[in-house]
């Protein structure tokens, strides 16, 4: 009897038996892919980072260009002659001297007129 009680408590049932090199390998794969995990997030994060960065560059170079074309019109609204040409444009004004020459719209069919214009004359233009 005593050469079988060593063999029963191996094979006993409910006991494991853990291999130490098995272990240490098996920890070292379930290392290995929480590594890789987390690596594999980070550079998924740095990706969309990057193509944050690309969007946002996108926008400056936008609004710059739109900043641009509102200075240019910032400095055309500056200008006297930009103004006067609103002025008598856009309000119907005249300088001093000035006759204002109003065409109305014609109500014939045949006739076609491009609306009330505003001409202005001097007092010394005379056509016929």
């Amino acid at each position: 009897m005593t050469l079988r009680a060593p063999l029963e408590e191996k094979h006993r049932p409910g006991r494991v038996r853990i291999n130490p090199s098995r272990l240490a390998t098996v920890l070292f794969l379930f290392l290995l892919v929480y590594l890789l995990v987390l690596v594999g997030g980070q550079f998924a994060r740095l990706r969309a980072l990057e193509r944050s960065v690309v969007q946002a560059k996108e926008e400056l170079d936008a609004v710059k260009a739109h900043n641009r074309l509102l200075w240019e019109q910032v400095r055309l609204l500056q200008s006297d002659a930009y103004v006067e040409s609103l002025a008598r444009d856009g309000l119907g004004l005249v300088k001093p001297g000035e006759v204002p020459v109003i065409i109305q719209k014609s109500e014939v069919g045949s006739q076609k007129s491009e609306g009330s214009r505003c001409e202005v004359r001097s007092s010394g233009d005379r056509r016929n």
